[in-house]
């Protein structure tokens, strides 16, 4: 099989970041593996002897989508591909759709959540998971979504959580922030999504009461400068931008907080249940799937600050509770695909889409 990815993570464009490297492991299981991504120069990068990444630069959105659409017709018509398997739902994801109708080769669409779901946007999703050959969601809630809002026939569903490395790591539980504080740890992207302005107010109030607490923000975004001048007198809130060590960070932390509004999946949630910190969680993603009320975490209704301050509180005072879900988290990602698994629904996946074009 030949495999053409229109793909939104410029990271990609980094031959030592994380996506490179797994994407160069999509090489190995098929014949040809070609990434398209609307960011950088106009340039090709080699990966590996079966993967190429394609940057093709653009200033706005409407240009890069047209340099996506022209380099995908031109890659395609000199080398005949299986799949495009296309990283959005939306702009991108209806290029993906023209492609695979001209030529006349399957579509599989990835689908991680449903944000900024609304005007145009919300018309061209519709059109586009109507008429593509297979969907590749990240967990069992998104694929429920799709059959009850979208009327997608189960068989072209294929759930594939993210992949990430849940080797236990084994540390002392309970509380170890530092300077004897209680540190609540979140990150993420600084974007409205995230709500992590639920998380300030949040512990704006629990801090009157139990003073020995902080909230490490890691991520970076566009909401970073209003929430830092927001917070500029609050000491016990900390901004630590993008960090590369999270391990040491999920090693010092007493707590993770994830607060989204709406989650595919919630990456950084599996990866701090590998340090066995206890979590909280809105009800998005893997919430119910992986994380589990009062087994494996806490979770709150979207946007319940008054639930979020609770759940904290109850984590401050019973040592004991915290401990026990931290592991209940441990246990709990034990049960996800391992690498091998994951790559084979890919592969199950790509084989759905293309086997409705043969």
């Amino acid at each position: 099989m030949k495999i053409l990815n229109i793909s939104l993570d410029k990271n990609i464009l980094e031959k030592s970041s994380t996506v490179a490297l797994r994407v160069r492991e999509y090489g190995n299981l098929v014949e040809k593996y070609s990434v398209i991504v609307p960011a950088g120069k106009k340039e090709k990068i080699n990966l590996s002897e079966k993967t190429d990444v394609y940057s093709v630069g653009g200033g706005n959105k409407i240009v890069k989508l047209l340099n996506c659409y022209s380099q995908a017709k031109n890659l395609i018509s000199k080398d005949k591909y299986d799949v495009i398997t296309v990283q959005d739902q939306y702009y991108f994801g209806w290029i993906g759709l023209k492609l695979a109708r001209k030529f006349k080769i399957g579509l599989e669409i990835q689908i991680h959540g449903f944000e900024k779901y609304s005007g145009l946007r919300k018309l061209i999703v519709k059109k586009v998971i109507k008429n593509t050959d297979a969907i590749r969601v990240v967990s069992e809630r998104l694929k429920k979504k799709l059959i009850e809002e979208f009327g997608v026939e189960e068989k072209k569903i294929t759930v594939a959580p993210i992949y990430s490395d849940t080797r236990i790591r084994n540390q002392e539980l309970g509380l170890k922030g530092e300077n004897n504080k209680f540190v609540f740890l979140t990150v993420g992207r600084l974007v409205k999504v995230k709500n992590i302005e639920m998380q300030i107010r949040a512990i704006s109030e629990v801090v009157k009461k139990y003073s020995n607490i902080e909230l490490w923000i890691v991520g970076d975004g566009p909401l970073r400068k209003k929430l830092e001048v927001g917070t500029h007198n609050h000491a016990f809130i900390r901004f630590l931008g993008w960090q590369d060590d999270l391990g040491y960070l999920y090693k010092k932390a007493d707590a993770f907080l994830l607060t989204s509004n709406s989650e595919g999946w919630g990456l950084v949630v599996v990866e701090a249940s590998s340090f066995g910190l206890p979590i909280i969680m809105t009800d998005v993603g893997c919430a119910g799937e992986v994380i589990k009320n009062e087994e494996s975490g806490l979770i709150i209704p979207v946007g319940d600050q008054k639930a979020l301050e609770d759940a904290m509180i109850r984590l401050i005072i019973d040592e004991d509770f915290s401990v026990k879900i931290g592991k209940g988290a441990q246990e709990a990602i034990k049960k996800l695909p391992t690498k091998e698994e994951t790559f084979q629904r890919y592969i199950e996946s790509w084989k759905k889409a293309k086997l409705v074009k043969s």
